[in-house]
C-alpha cells in the first residue's frame, strides 16, 4: 500500500541529492508513484524508497525511474555513478548531476555547432576520457542536442545563453592551445575500403585491473547490446581477446562501455573506454555483422580511417 512521501530536507549529501532529483523528475512528469510502478514494473514501495534519500537505489531501480518518467538514461546512469564514488570516498558532498553542470562537453558543444560531431570517429577514441570523467561536466541530449532530461527544469532560452557562453570560453582556450584544436577536429577523409582490427574482450575493474571477459565477443545483426538474449547474435561468431576481424566501415548504435561501473576506483582505471561506434564486420563464412568498437584494443577504436557505413 502506497504511504505518504515524507518531506525531503534538501542537505546537499549525495543521497539527498540523488532523491531530490528523483522527486524532482516524477514531478516534472506528472506521474503518481502508482503509474510510475506501473511503467517501471517494480512496486511502488522500491520507487518511494529510492526517493527517499535514506540509502541508495540500485542503479536497474534508478534507471528504471528514470525511463518511466521519460529521462535520459546514459545521463541517469553517469549521475548514480557519480553518487556511488561519492559514497565509495567517503564525501559528504553530493556531485552535480549532468544536466545541472554549468559547461557542456567539448564534444557536446561541436554537436550543437554543426554536423561535424555528429559521426566523428575521434569521439569513441580510447585516449580520451569517457563521458563520466569529463571535468566539464555534460548537458545529455534528450530529444534535442545538448538539452537536459525531460522533466528537468530548464529554458530553451537559458540552454543557449549556457552553450554560447561556454564555446567563448572554449574558443578561446583553443586559441592559446593549437595542441587541443588538433585533438577536437575532425579525422581526416577516410581512404581505406576494409581494415583489420584486434578484439580485446576486456573488463576494466577499478582503478587498474583490465581482465578478459567471462563470455566470448560476437558479431550482432544490430548495433545494441546483449543479443545472445535479444535474438540478434550472429552463431558461430564467438571470439575472445587477441582475435582478428576485417571491418569495412562503421556507424553509431548503443553506447557500451567495457567499465564494471560499481567497482571502487573505476573513474581511474585507464582501460576503461565508453563509445556508440561499431564497425561492420565480415565474418569467414561470408556473413556480415557489427561489433563494438570498446571490446577492440585503443588503436583500433577510431574508424581505422573507413568510411561511414551506408544503407
Amino acid at each position: 500500500m502506497a504511504r505518504p512521501e515524507q518531506d525531503l530536507v534538501r542537505d546537499g549529501t549525495p543521497l539527498r541529492e540523488l532523491a531530490f532529483w528523483l522527486r524532482d523528475l516524477r514531478a516534472g512528469s506528472g506521474l503518481t508513484y502508482a503509474r510510475l510502478a506501473a511503467r517501471s514494473g517494480y512496486s511502488i514501495s522500491t520507487l518511494q524508497e529510492a526517493a527517499a534519500g535514506r540509502r541508495l537505489p540500485t542503479l536497474a531501480v534508478t534507471l528504471a525511474f528514470a525511463r518511466a518518467c521519460g529521462a535520459d538514461q546514459e545521463a541517469w546512469q553517469r549521475y548514480w555513478t557519480h553518487v556511488r564514488r561519492a559514497l565509495d570516498s567517503g564525501s559528504t558532498v553530493a556531485p552535480t548531476p549532468p544536466w545541472d553542470a554549468e559547461l557542456p562537453r567539448p564534444d557536446d558543444l561541436r554537436r550543437a555547432d554543426g554536423p561535424s560531431g555528429t559521426d566523428d570517429p575521434r569521439h569513441a577514441d580510447g585516449n580520451q576520457p569517457p563521458p563520466e570523467t569529463d571535468e566539464l561536466g555534460s548537458l545529455p541530449p534528450a530529444g534535442t542536442p545538448g538539452s537536459p532530461p525531460d522533466g528537468t527544469p530548464r529554458s530553451k532560452e537559458a540552454r543557449t545563453v549556457r552553450i554560447a557562453a561556454a564555446s567563448g570560453l572554449l574558443l578561446v582556450a583553443l586559441g592559446l592551445t593549437g595542441g587541443l584544436w588538433l585533438a577536437l577536429s575532425p579525422d581526416p577523409p577516410a581512404h581505406r575500403d576494409f581494415a583489420s582490427v584486434v578484439v580485446q574482450n576486456k573488463v576494466a575493474i577499478g582503478p587498474t585491473t583490465l581482465v578478459e571477459d567471462k563470455t566470448p565477443a560476437y558479431l550482432s545483426s544490430e548495433t545494441i547490446s546483449h543479443c545472445a538474449a535479444r535474438g540478434c547474435k550472429l552463431a558461430g561468431t564467438e571470439m575472445w581477446s587477441g582475435a582478428k576481424l576485417v571491418v569495412f566501415c562503421w556507424t553509431r548504435g548503443e553506447k557500451l562501455t567495457n567499465e564494471d561501473i560499481t567497482s571502487a576506483g573505476i573513474a581511474a582505471n585507464k582501460g576503461g573506454v565508453t563509445s556508440d561506434l561499431w564497425y561492420r564486420a565480415k565474418w569467414k563464412d561470408g556473413r556480415t555483422g557489427y561489433f563494438p568498437a570498446v571490446y577492440l584494443v585503443p588503436t583500433d577504436r577510431g574508424g581505422s580511417g573507413l568510411a561511414h557505413c551506408t544503407g
